[in-house]
């Protein structure tokens, strides 16, 4: 089986593994981005795409083209080659999905590979689509083998809007080996409160707010986005991190008493990666009950919170520090979950399984 892993540009194969050789990615990543190549086997061939070289001219056309369509088609046209080539395509995003459909409606009386894609934000921004786009993503998803996506509530939006779609949860995962001891948070009477993320539903009004409940503690948001410098602001006890490198970011989790995770409503299991790396670290963890995120990890692995809540985030917080021995072991629980379930190994074999399976019909 020849498997074809089309990325957006930046993560493709040779540009990715520099990048990770060099130390320069942030984060717990591999070799090759998202595992997809834990896939590879005796009767499996894994490729990934490529970053092919442009010029000024060629990337404004290319992001002019991305800007107009919502996603990157000339990024999968400089790749049609190796792509159509493969038994299988597998996508990561809408961007790289939409784009390997478009090429297909171009290829016209002429057999193409099985598509695995998957979407990560679309179903949760359709409604924010112009009326021509959504029109044209319904033309290309008709085309579509099997959409999955990461989360059980855009697993369950999919099938509504779009019924005669085969859509299908898969659970990320990232690397589970090496993983640190459990444990609760640090003895001391400072609290050192983290939190980490760029995502676009991070609540990080309701964490600041949180920390004006709890004067004493430090609280630190590892975030370059405008929105956590803003809600910083004018919080004593709040600071930004400008983490620039692994060490400094794996020293973060390291002096931290516990992981806040706070979200704000949403469909698509905002925050599961900054869950996965806490537990990787063996740090408590405090998450915004909403997203999905509950189908990852359940209420034994992880102190939930209604979203937007500071008063409860706070209570939260306190309860942590006051039994360290309950933090530990729920940690405990997140840890045994990912070794069996939430790893790269295992996202990758669920790729290899949906595959063999489209194959095979």
């Amino acid at each position: 089986m020849k498997v074809f892993v089309h990325l957006a540009r930046g993560f493709g194969g040779a540009t990715w593994r520099e990048r990770w050789q060099s130390g320069r990615l942030l984060g717990l990543n591999e070799e090759q981005a998202y595992g997809y190549d834990h896939a590879a086997s005796a009767d499996v061939d894994v490729t990934y795409s490529t970053d092919y070289p442009e010029n000024p001219l060629q990337k404004l056309v290319r992001l002019g083209g991305r800007f107009i369509l919502g996603y990157d088609f000339v990024h999968v046209w400089r790749n049609r080659k190796q792509l159509l080539d493969a038994d299988v395509v597998w996508t990561h995003t809408e961007s790289q999905t939409l784009g390997v459909l478009t090429l297909f409606r171009l290829m016209r009386g002429r057999k193409v590979p099985k598509l695995v894609g998957q979407t990560v934000w679309m179903i949760d921004r359709w409604a924010k689509q112009p009326l021509w786009r959504r029109l044209l993503y319904r033309f290309l998803l008709r085309r579509l083998d099997v959409l999955t996506v990461l989360s059980i509530l855009n697993c369950a939006d999919a099938r509504e809007r779009f019924p005669w779609l085969r859509a299908e949860r898969v659970l990320f995962g990232i690397k589970a080996e090496g993983m640190r001891p459990a444990r609760g948070p640090h003895e001391g009477n400072r609290t050192i409160v983290l939190s980490l993320g760029n995502d676009e539903h991070r609540d990080w009004p309701t964490f600041c707010a949180a920390a004006d409940h709890l004067p004493s503690a430090a609280f630190r948001i590892a975030s370059t986005t405008k929105a956590a410098r803003q809600a910083a602001a004018g919080h004593e006890n709040v600071d930004i991190l400008r983490i620039k490198d692994n060490t400094q970011l794996f020293a973060a989790y390291d002096a931290a008493d516990m992981v806040v995770v706070p979200l704000t409503e949403n469909r698509h299991a905002s925050g599961i990666t900054v869950m996965m790396e806490a537990t990787y670290f063996g740090v408590p963890m405090i998450v915004s009950k909403c997203g999905g995120v509950e189908d990852y990890f359940d209420s034994d692995s992880v102190l939930y919170v209604p979203p937007g809540d500071a008063e409860a985030l706070a209570a939260a917080i306190r309860a942590v520090k006051a039994d360290p021995e309950a933090a530990k072991k729920r940690v405990e629980r997140a840890q045994e979950r990912m070794k069996s379930a939430l790893n790269s190994k295992a996202y990758a074999e669920a790729h290899v399984a949906l595959s063999r399976e489209l194959l095979q019909r």
